[in-house]
């Protein structure tokens, strides 16, 4: 209220479409009479028509013309030297384009993922710019006009056509990092009775049951007020219970190097095939509560068991997915999902029909060009991808993220006379690692409570995976 009172009083003006009546929570003498004094600063609106737009929001500095497709946002600010312009295409489908008239000396773009400036096409008519722009579906532009002219930023030359360049070798596929397996059901045992194939968010729901929590796991079911979970932590030595989950190793390879992952170790008793493990010192894996279990020794082909045992019981005690890491394919079982040999080539298409349904990391696209003449624009083109965002590397330089329509990188000034290697780093998400994965949720929107209510252990094949992966090849673009 105090900063209304100092704008209004230094000439700003207030619209309001509703009038307040408390001031911290109280009925304010003083709030009543700011607004219901005489004011010509103060306006008092009762909805938001064309007209009220046209006579408090329209700017005779700032003018929108033309504009076809998408869905035109703008955020302007006034400097001492000029003014900044923030269009934004909120739309996810349709291109942007239209024109537009403001005041000033010249226009410059401010690359918002590079950080370069330079200077963006535009006309001059006294104190006016005018320029066009075309905006990709969820794409924006930052501008600058400035009140004198700013010849030290040229305007990039945009060639008229950008033609395909030919590779000198076959694109290679890569899997940057360990593959993995998630296992989120299991055996359970509590109060001598096991319980067999439960999902691990079931399992928890009831473990913390059987130990008096009505409501299943209270940290997926209630806020904490001050410490009232922690200060039930207070179960006796006989209490306690064990998880175990089941994996299936197919066929001959080497298994020697294939790890484990449990969440919280210090937890749990932890045995592989009945044998006693402890965790790697000083590694882990996704952050550091994920400890990492050498078992490539223990394990063998066919059924493998992982068992987490509590005892005494513990409040943090959640029964958790567990993870393999390793050099292997994972395919749908019956139940679950099978590890199998690893594929010795990887190819354009799907990462979850290649092996790889849990992977979340990178995988690289490479190829090769023979350039005779480096001159020009070039750039990076995607097609068909499905991906959070690609990094692209020219001859072991980073050039800008992709991550955005048009899905294109500039390499302009990495590209060398003579054979270049191209590099497209394809990144997943964490969505098909951690899921959800079961009864078809819905994609945008996670909480605890899209785990519930999985009834049975289903095949590989009903899990949701999202499609990751390069599903065509990259193209190197060149124009002058």
């Amino acid at each position: 209220f105090e900063l209304l009172e100092k704008f209004v009083s230094n000439g700003g003006t207030l619209l309001a479409f509703s009038v307040p009546t408390l001031l911290d929570g109280s009925e304010s003498k003083e709030l009543k009479n700011f607004f219901g004094r005489k004011s010509d600063m103060i306006f008092k609106i009762n909805n938001l028509s064309r007209e009220v737009i046209d006579k408090y929001f329209s700017n005779i500095k700032l003018s929108f013309e033309g504009v076809t497709g998408g869905d035109l946002y703008h955020h302007r600010r006034i400097l001492a030297d000029g003014q900044v312009l923030f269009l934004v295409n909120s739309s996810l489908i349709e291109q942007l384009n239209g024109s537009l008239k403001t005041n000033g000396k010249d226009a410059l773009e401010m690359n918002t993922l590079t950080g370069k400036v330079s200077g963006y096409q535009h006309k001059i008519t006294e104190d006016d710019v005018y320029l066009s722009y075309s905006i990709p579906p969820a794409g924006t532009l930052l501008l600058f006009m400035p009140d004198t002219k700013m010849s030290e930023y040229p305007i990039p030359l945009k060639p008229r056509n950008l033609v395909i360049v030919q590779p000198a070798t076959p694109s290679k596929v890569t899997r940057n990092q360990e593959n993995v397996l998630m296992i989120d059901f299991c055996d359970m045992e509590v109060g001598n009775e096991i319980t067999k194939d439960l999902n691990t968010y079931n399992a928890a729901d009831k473990v913390f049951k059987y130990y008096g929590f009505k409501n299943g796991n209270p940290w997926n079911t209630s806020v904490q007020f001050r410490k009232n979970i922690i200060d039930r932590d207070t179960f006796g030595l006989t209490t306690g219970f064990s998880a175990t989950y089941h994996f299936t190793i197919k066929g001959k390879f080497d298994i020697s190097a294939i790890k484990a992952v449990v969440e919280r170790t210090s937890l749990w008793t932890v045995t592989v095939n009945d044998i006693e493990m402890k965790p790697e010192n000083g590694q882990w894996w996704l952050d550091r509560s994920f400890g990492i279990f050498n078992i490539g020794s223990v394990i063998k082909t066919g059924d493998n068991t992982i068992t987490l045992k509590a005892s005494p019981m513990k409040i943090h005690a959640e029964i958790e997915p567990v993870y393999i890491l390793g050099s292997f394919s994972v395919n749908p079982a019956e139940k679950g999902w099978n590890i199998e040999a690893p594929s010795s080539t990887y190819s354009a298409g799907s990462w979850k029909t290649q092996g790889m349904p849990f992977y979340s990391r990178g995988v690289t696209y490479s190829k090769e060009f023979n350039i005779d003449n480096s001159d020009g624009k070039w750039e990076i083109a995607l097609g068909n991808w499905y991906g959070t965002v690609a990094e692209v590397s020219v001859n072991g330089q980073r050039a800008t993220v992709i991550a955005f329509p048009p899905y294109h990188s500039d390499i302009t000034g990495l590209i060398k006379p003579g054979l270049n290697k191209i590099d497209v780093n394809v990144i997943g998400s964490l969505k098909n690692l951690l899921g959800p994965h079961h009864n078809n949720p819905k994609p945008g929107f996670v909480s605890p409570w899209i785990w519930r209510n999985v009834k049975s252990y289903p095949s590989g094949k009903e899990y949701q995976i999202l499609d990751y992966g390069l599903f065509d090849d990259f193209t190197l673009l060149n124009g002058k």
